[in-house]
């Protein structure tokens, strides 16, 4: 598969080669929604946390006689049914984070660049610095690549260098990460996904060959047998 190489004005650069197994793959939308899952998921904090009768403060005086009265019998201003008293079964802090396998995240990488490349939404750029961590030079080279103010973009690069981290901190729908932390739940939350040469180097050696199995998407949704 090949696509074009952008220079920073927009230009054409150079056509490169792209692997078919990353960019352009059966798309299975059960492995993405379970790996975008995943990554909602394991974000959670779970420090949610109510009082119990046990943890919240009163006395355990009994609030008045049991008899003769003329009101309900209470044994303790802890209880739930009193203002400030315990929470009945709240939420107590949990893990909600699991392991997803991650020859499934993989694929459901691969899936989600596949729909996204089909939707015109992946830009190659070539590598480029900043000599001045500029805003209005990061927003003027969004601008020549077809990327406008309320857009959501990511730039992916090979080499985090801080002219461009600052350049592009201030710009509304804007990120930028090192191509290596990749996920699936980024390429589909973004309209526009940047690779730049460097980066795009640097994501393709997670799928590398070298010492590992022959990466083949069809295996990838396969259960093993039982």
């Amino acid at each position: 598969m090949k696509a074009n190489l952008l220079a920073i004005t927009g230009e054409v650069k150079e056509e490169i080669e792209i692997p078919d197994e990353i960019f352009n793959c059966p798309i299975k939308e059960g492995i993405v929604w379970e790996a975008v899952r995943n990554y909602l998921t394991n974000q959670r904090q779970g420090t949610a946390k109510t009082k119990t009768r046990g943890e919240v403060s009163g006395g355990g005086r009994k609030p008045w006689a049991q008899k003769h009265t003329g009101r309900a019998r209470h044994g303790s201003r802890r209880s739930p049914i009193w203002v400030g008293g315990g929470k009945v079964f709240g939420p107590k802090p949990r893990d909600y984070s699991y392991i997803l396998p991650k020859k499934k995240k993989k694929k459901a990488l691969t899936i989600s660049l596949t729909a996204k490349m089909e939707q015109k939404g992946i830009i190659f750029l070539e590598d480029f610095s900043l000599p001045q961590p500029k805003t209005k030079e990061m927003v003027n080279i969004l601008k020549n690549l077809g990327i406008f103010a309320k857009a959501s973009c990511l730039l992916l690069l090979g080499q985090m260098t801080k002219e461009v981290k600052l350049a592009g901190r201030n710009i509304a729908n804007f990120q930028c990460k090192l191509a290596k932390d990749l996920n699936t739940y980024e390429v589909l939350k973004n309209e526009k996904v940047i690779f730049t040469q460097s980066g795009l180097q640097q994501f393709l050696e997670i799928f590398s060959q070298k010492g590992k199995k022959s990466f083949n998407q069809e295996k990838l949704c396969t259960q093993p047998a039982k």
